[in-house]
């Protein structure tokens, strides 16, 4: 009989011990996947600050395109600030702050040339803002590609 109490107490005592590593790893899980931002949290942080790129108008004057480039730069400087830890959304912040920087600086490069009245420079620079700003259509749907898993 002692045999078959203990036995039983051994399986029961077996279980439990598994019910309480079951739970603690269960436990563990959650509060390691809690700690720290996941891609969606990062994702919509990035699509907050790129979102206020709708709000900007297209300058007419010279004023105007400083004024633009310094918005930019906010942005830029905004979305620098996004910790990002996914490898694959680290790599688009580094695209996407690199085509803000060019955008910047052919805005000002813009405004140097409509005050100088240099047309050649006026034509160098909005090809240059072209240039940059055609990038943002496939960065922004690489960012909603990869936010969208």
């Amino acid at each position: 009989m002692q045999l078959q109490k203990s036995s039983s107490h051994t399986s029961s005592s077996r279980l439990n011990r598994y019910n309480v590593l079951g739970m603690t790893a269960l436990s563990m899980g959650l509060l390691l996947y809690g700690c720290g931002e996941n891609r969606v949290t990062q994702c919509n942080k990035f699509v907050t600050v790129a979102n206020k790129t709708k709000d900007l108008v297209a300058p007419k004057d010279a004023a105007g395109f400083t004024q633009l480039a310094d918005k930019i730069d906010q942005i830029r400087t905004e979305t620098q600030a996004i910790a990002v830890k996914d490898s694959q959304l680290k790599e688009l912040q580094t695209k996407l702050l690199s085509m803000y920087g060019d955008v910047s600086s052919a805005l000002k490069a813009q405004a140097k040339a409509v005050e100088a009245k240099d047309t050649n420079a006026q034509t160098k620079a909005k090809q240059d803002l072209e240039t940059a700003a055609g990038k943002e259509s496939d960065l922004v749907d690489s960012i909603n590609t990869l936010c969208a898993k």
